[in-house]
C-alpha cells in the first residue's frame, strides 16, 4: 500500500482529488498504480471518478472491485460542462457509504476545481482556502481551475502558502 504523491482529502475518508493512481503520462507505473489504489480502498474508497480523456486505469479499478465513471476533460479551461455534470453526481453520491476519489492525469487543477465547487456548494466553504488547501497537498491549482470556482488566481497563492506552513500534512491525512 502506498499512498498517492499528490492527493487531497477535500473531505476527509469521503472525498478525494488525486493524481491518476501510479502517475501521469510518461511516469505511470503498474506496480505504484496497484499500490495506490490499494491504498484509496484501505481509506473506504468504493467509486473512482477519472477526468482523464483515455480510459486508462478502468481496467484496474474493475479487477480492484471499484465502481468507476469517466467524464474526459481535455483541460480545465475546457471543464465547465463537466463541473456541471459532475457536481450533482458527487452531492448524490457522497451521501451513500464510503469514499469518492476524483482523479486526473498529471494535471490536478481540474480536480481541485472540482472538489472546491463542492465544497462551497454543499458547505458553503470558501473557494479560496479550499483550493489553497488543495496547493498545499501539492494539487495543481491554476488561474483555469481559480476561474472555474469564480475566484482570483492571485488571491490563492499566499493561502496555498499559509497552508502548506500551517498543516503539516493536515490535508492528506485521513
Amino acid at each position: 500500500m502506498q499512498q498517492p504523491k499528490r492527493i487531497w482529502w477535500a473531505r476527509p475518508r469521503k472525498l478525494c482529488a488525486l493524481e491518476r493512481p501510479g502517475g501521469g503520462g510518461r511516469s505511470h507505473r503498474p506496480a505504484r498504480r496497484e499500490a495506490e489504489i490499494e491504498y484509496l480502498i484501505e481509506r473506504g474508497v468504493r467509486l473512482v471518478i477519472s477526468t482523464m480523456p483515455t480510459r486508462h486505469n478502468i481496467p484496474a479499478y474493475e479487477d480492484a472491485g471499484l465502481d468507476w465513471h469517466h467524464v474526459p476533460v481535455e483541460s480545465c479551461a475546457e471543464g465547465a460542462d463537466a463541473l456541471e455534470e459532475l457536481l450533482p453526481l458527487l452531492r448524490r453520491e457522497l451521501r451513500r457509504g464510503g469514499a469518492v476519489a476524483v482523479h486526473g492525469n498529471r494535471h490536478t487543477d481540474f480536480v481541485a476545481a472540482l472538489c472546491t465547487a463542492y465544497l462551497h456548494d454543499r458547505y458553503e466553504r470558501d473557494p479560496l482556502d479550499a483550493l489553497g488547501d488543495a496547493a498545499a497537498a501539492g494539487l495543481d491549482v491554476t488561474p483555469d481551475a481559480a476561474s472555474l470556482v469564480g475566484v482570483d488566481y492571485e488571491a490563492v497563492q499566499p493561502r496555498a502558502r499559509i497552508a502548506a506552513s500551517t498543516s503539516s500534512g493536515r490535508s492528506v491525512t485521513t
